[in-house]
């Protein structure tokens, strides 16, 4: 995010200077460029920032009588303060806000979200709950790697329900557990799952890296209600 905020401020420096474009030397240009980059050294005296470069660049253009270079320095004092107490956010984190907000929109109420990492030890956890659960009926059909069994499995084991099978899981759980269950998925890559009870409803967001691997669990979303066409519980 820092650098987010550095490269546009700067992008928005130089544009502050093409009205008098024709008047810049290719050196009135690199003095701007370095006025800026002056004003990002800083002292932090105990979580106060003392603006030092900021401090060095206003002293050298009145004692060089460079006025031109005020935007210069107005831009870099907001960038270095901007990056100094503002919240330090990656791009992951930034991206992982936006989807959440996608998401989100869906629901009335939005009252937890869980997030895992590609490695957290949930889906190890949920896999190997999947294959007990074919253990006990060698026959079924229903895949284990499928993301409604993973998810299901969550959210019953989230409500501290138990699982017979899974068959039964599949078939019978929704309408002796009073759930609505749908999966979606808007690109190879991504699933969707819903488990929706009465009072509340979850939502799992399932992703994988290629179109061969397995899905793995990213998110949930424990909510209250979906805004629109809520479905009818059985």
């Amino acid at each position: 995010m820092n650098g987010i905020i550095w490269i546009s401020l700067l992008v928005l420096l130089l544009l502050a200077y093409v009205d008098r474009r024709r008047d810049m030397t290719v050196k009135m240009w690199l003095i701007v460029a370095g006025m800026f980059m002056l004003c990002q050294f800083y002292i932090d005296l105990f979580g106060l920032l003392i603006p030092a470069g900021c401090i060095a660049g206003l002293i050298y253009m009145r004692k060089a009588k460079k006025s031109y270079l005020s935007k210069a320095l107005i831009f870099g004092l907001i960038c270095v303060y901007a990056n100094f107490y503002l919240p330090k956010i990656t791009l992951t984190q930034l991206k992982e806000q936006v989807e959440n907000a996608k998401y989100t929109a869906e629901f009335n109420q939005v009252r937890a979200v869980s997030q895992y990492s590609a490695a957290s030890e949930v889906n190890a956890i949920l896999q190997k709950a999947a294959e007990q659960l074919r253990d006990k009926n060698p026959k079924s059909e229903i895949t284990i790697d499928d993301p409604h069994v993973l998810f299901s499995i969550w959210v019953l084991t989230h409500r501290d329900m138990s699982i017979q099978d899974l068959d039964w899981l599949w078939y019978t759980a929704p309408r002796e557990l009073h759930y609505y269950w749908q999966s979606s998925r808007p690109d190879p890559l991504t699933t969707l799952e819903y488990v929706i009870f009465n009072e509340t409803g979850y939502m799992g967001l399932f992703k994988r890296a290629t179109a061969s691997s397995p899905f793995l669990l990213e998110s949930v979303y424990e909510f209250d209600r979906l805004k629109n066409a809520n479905p009818a519980i059985p």
